[in-house]
């Protein structure tokens, strides 16, 4: 609990400094404080990892929609956004346990960031690589044999889609290297996972990092900086005390959501 309400007295000391537009600035804000008091909310409700990770992976797909819906340019993206959300809720109507959640929840996550990536690519060079990700996430599916692997199909490419949101945002090649290292080190770590669980636990750690990078890119005042090293500090100092994969995902999860929460507010 602490450590949300920190998270959101920062955001909201960090918007008055940079004394944002007050109607669009308030707005957001509203909206990612919100998702981030149901992140905590839920949380109380939860009867362990699988449904902290169910929770983590909708509020995550939540934030990336308020992420996107500050870059949407025309109504074909708000249009997206809506339908992505939308299935979300639609499927979670017929998910029959926390499992189904979560694979629910990081397919959405990667159709969302690809919303991202595309707003983003503005001479839509990286709009074939885009598409292409997602074709592979509907191959993959068709061979997955239930819900551990489906999440981890999804995960995977919710990866390489924040790869390429990083780099879109990596003019000077500033963390270039950095980006490549972590493709590198979901693919080494891949090698010694010995199933579905462990492999999402390596994609959502894999998207903290990430996450971090474009929060880095985006924080042009060093405002931030602090706060986004301090999440993934936190999510280092958790992975201690964790038990196994499911623990570890809902741990990525959490430090997730609250690095799309600054790199949202950062665009307010």
């Amino acid at each position: 609990m602490k450590r949300l309400i920190s998270i959101m007295l920062c955001l909201v000391l960090v918007t008055t400094v940079l004394v944002l537009p007050v109607q669009a600035a308030n707005s957001y804000s509203s909206l990612i404080t919100g998702v981030l008091e149901d992140l905590e909310k839920n949380d109380q409700y939860t009867s362990g990892a699988p449904q902290q990770s169910a929770n983590g992976a909708y509020r995550l797909t939540e934030m990336l929609a308020i992420i996107a819906s500050e870059g949407a340019s025309s109504s074909a993206y708000t249009d997206l956004i809506t339908d992505t959300l939308d299935r979300m809720t639609t499927n979670d109507s017929f998910a029959s346990g926390a499992p189904q959640q979560l694979a629910n929840g990081s397919y959405r996550i990667a159709e969302m960031l690809a919303v991202i990536a595309l707003e983003r690519d503005k001479t839509g060079v990286c709009k074939d690589l885009i598409f292409q990700v997602l074709d592979t996430m509907e191959k993959n599916d068709a061979y997955t044999s239930g819900a551990p692997q489906q999440s981890a199909n999804g995960f995977y490419r919710s990866v390489e889609l924040l790869s390429i949101i990083a780099l879109e945002g990596d003019r000077a090649g500033v963390y270039s290297d950095l980006i490549t290292g972590i493709l590198d080190d979901r693919d080494q770590n891949d090698q010694y996972c010995s199933g579905a669980p462990q492999q999402c636990a390596n994609g959502i750690y894999r998207m903290a990092e990430l996450l971090a990078v474009i929060a880095l890119e985006g924080d042009s005042t060093g405002s931030y900086s602090q706060l986004i090293r301090d999440t993934l500090a936190l999510r280092d100092t958790n992975d201690d005390y964790c038990s196994g994969a499911p623990q570890q995902c809902a741990n990525g999860l959490y430090r997730c959501v609250e690095l799309a929460a600054i790199i949202a507010m950062e665009n307010a």
